[in-house]
């Protein structure tokens, strides 16, 4: 019998971790919980009817295609249909643009495994999405994370840091943003920041991911153009999801890429799972077909900007003194900043103890900072639930002051 497996792993297998929020979802399943914890949409908000009805034609009508493997890029109509849907912000993008996947965290990882060897340079913001710290840190790049503040990732800071690798002759593989609402931040670039961002990419000659799960999910404000409609020389590549517009479970998201970019994804996708799921692109296309994507995302909005507002009157009616707390127009989370001696992550276990749940903030920075942070969905809670969690929350960080 073989008693340590681990000699048998490769460096890349060595170097994965497991996700803190996944790790953190299995404590905080227990239903006496109030759980701000994860970024799960509200069930509420699922259009139930709609998919059993399209579900049916699809079976009855399609049923030998539906449940057939179908090609690696995706299914052609499906494909048309992302195309148009994104072609409301920018003209030009076609099907061949569009590679269909399973969730963007398949995306995130395609895009690693095309781009990254062993470290090679990836600049992010601070904090930035854990599931693109996961997927970059599973292929051994090296981070840097770039600060952000109230417009987004400061660009005077990533032109320092640009300059002092042109100087080194090293050039990053990729700079990664979500610019909309950022996970976990609810930040969004201004339309100034995006353009200075352009304009540095465009002189460094490097390669933008605009990742955007939460573009259409605004609550209030204007609407700022997307990094990719702003791009005149084909070098932003774009995530975008199906999980936070219609609904996590049918597991579809896609890339939009140039095409000088596609082939290398689509092989990278091939050797993973060979193709997404015929059934569910056939079932979305035909919703989308139908123009009901729009109405949902209408749905969504009315129920998640009502969730936010009384999260941020609860933060305002509960949380002591010495508490700050971003005021998202959009997304699914918001960033709470506790005094600077506080640790978040010393403070999760009591929080547990009050039947509440959060997020700690270090697990969104690539360098360990971030101990005094915490990242809370509003999403999936009810609104009652709401209130009483960040009591309870306001009540906890109190004590501990």
């Amino acid at each position: 019998m073989i008693k340590d497996m681990t000699q048998f792993y490769s460096k890349n297998a060595l170097n994965m971790k497991r996700s803190e929020i996944r790790e953190l979802l299995k404590v905080t399943r227990r239903p006496e919980i109030i759980s701000f914890a994860g970024g799960l949409p509200g069930p509420e908000t699922f259009p139930v009817k709609e998919l059993e009805d399209i579900s049916s034609q699809v079976l009855r009508e399609k049923g030998g295609l539906a449940l057939q493997y179908g090609p690696t890029e995706g299914e052609l109509p499906f494909r048309e249909e992302i195309a148009k849907w994104l072609g409301r912000e920018k003209a030009g993008i076609k099907p061949e643009n569009i590679l269909v996947t399973a969730g963007s965290q398949q995306g995130l990882d395609i895009i690693a495994k095309v781009f990254l060897d062993p470290k090679d340079i990836v600049i992010l913001e601070s904090p930035s999405y854990i599931g693109g710290l996961q997927a970059f840190a599973a292929y051994r790049a090296k981070m840097i994370g770039v600060p952000q503040d109230m417009d987004g990732m400061r660009t005077d800071l990533l032109e320092t840091v640009l300059e002092k690798l042109a100087k080194k002759k090293k050039k990053p593989k990729f700079i990664y943003v979500v610019p909309d609402f950022q996970n976990p931040s609810g930040m969004t670039m201004s339309l100034e920041r995006r353009k200075k961002f352009l304009k540095l990419a465009y002189e460094y000659e490097v390669p933008l991911i605009e990742d955007s799960p939460y573009r259409d999910l605004r609550y209030a404000g204007e609407p700022v153009p997307p990094i990719y409609g702003l791009d005149t020389e084909d070098q932003v590549m774009v995530l975008g999801t199906f999980s936070k517009i219609l609904c996590p479970g049918l597991r579809l998201a896609w890339i939009m890429a140039p095409t000088a970019w596609m082939d290398r994804l689509v092989v990278a996708k091939q050797s993973m799972d060979l193709c997404s799921p015929t059934y569910t692109q056939l079932m979305v296309s035909e919703y989308m077909k139908r123009g009901f994507l729009s109405k949902q995302i209408e749905i969504i909005r009315k129920a998640y900007g009502k969730k936010l507002k009384v999260m941020l009157e609860a933060l305002e009616k509960y949380m002591p003194k010495g508490v700050e707390w971003s005021k998202p127009e959009g997304g699914l989370f918001l960033w709470v900043q506790l005094p600077k001696k506080m640790s978040a992550n010393e403070l999760f276990p009591k929080a547990i103890e009050n039947n509440v749940a959060y997020v700690v903030g270090s697990a969104f920075h690539c360098d360990g900072k971030g101990q005094n942070t915490m990242r809370l969905n509003f999403s999936f809670s009810t609104e009652q639930q709401i209130d009483e969690g960040i009591k309870r929350l306001a009540r906890m960080i109190k004590e501990n002051m």
